[in-house]
């Protein structure tokens, strides 16, 4: 019999992870204003690309941000369930790919993933979501060089 315990503490420090990507959302929310001003304002082809690149980061980014989020509410739900006494983290693992595959019309997976692998696919995408922002952010540094140098 798995640990309930263990998955309690593994969805709860899971969320609480996830949640860290909200302060990278709103860094890269700043930088895609930005991005999306310069590229408004006319600053040129090389530095228009560059700007491009960033804004095109940051709108992934937006998007790993939105997927964090949301199995950072997921994972919190779970912790807060498998905390009480007589949960079932099995059920409820099972009834959650059953509603995701009827939501999303993909098929339910044949074998029940555990908790650790899902852990661990969830905080993929936050780490996924950091490097879109360091891609923003490249973009936008290279955009600056590069109307420096234009300008000088």
């Amino acid at each position: 019999m798995p640990d309930v315990r263990y998955d309690a503490a593994m969805a709860a420090l899971t969320a609480d992870l996830l949640r860290q990507g909200r302060g990278l959302d709103l860094l890269s929310l700043g930088l895609l204003l930005v991005s999306v001003g310069g590229l408004l304002g006319g600053i040129g082809d090389a530095p228009g690309v560059s700007l491009g690149a960033s804004a095109a980061a940051g709108l992934v980014q937006r998007y790993l941000a939105f997927r964090c989020a949301l199995d950072a509410r997921v994972f919190a739900r779970w912790g807060a369930t498998w905390a009480q006494p007589g949960a079932a983290p099995g059920d409820d693992l099972a009834a959650f790919d059953a509603a995701l595959a009827q939501l999303t019309g993909r098929a339910v997976a044949g074998s029940l993933r555990p908790v650790a692998q899902r852990a661990a696919g969830a905080l993929r995408l936050l780490r996924h979501q950091l490097a879109a922002l360091l891609v923003q952010l490249a973009g936008l540094i290279a955009a600056i060089v590069l109307r420096l140098l234009s300008t000088g």
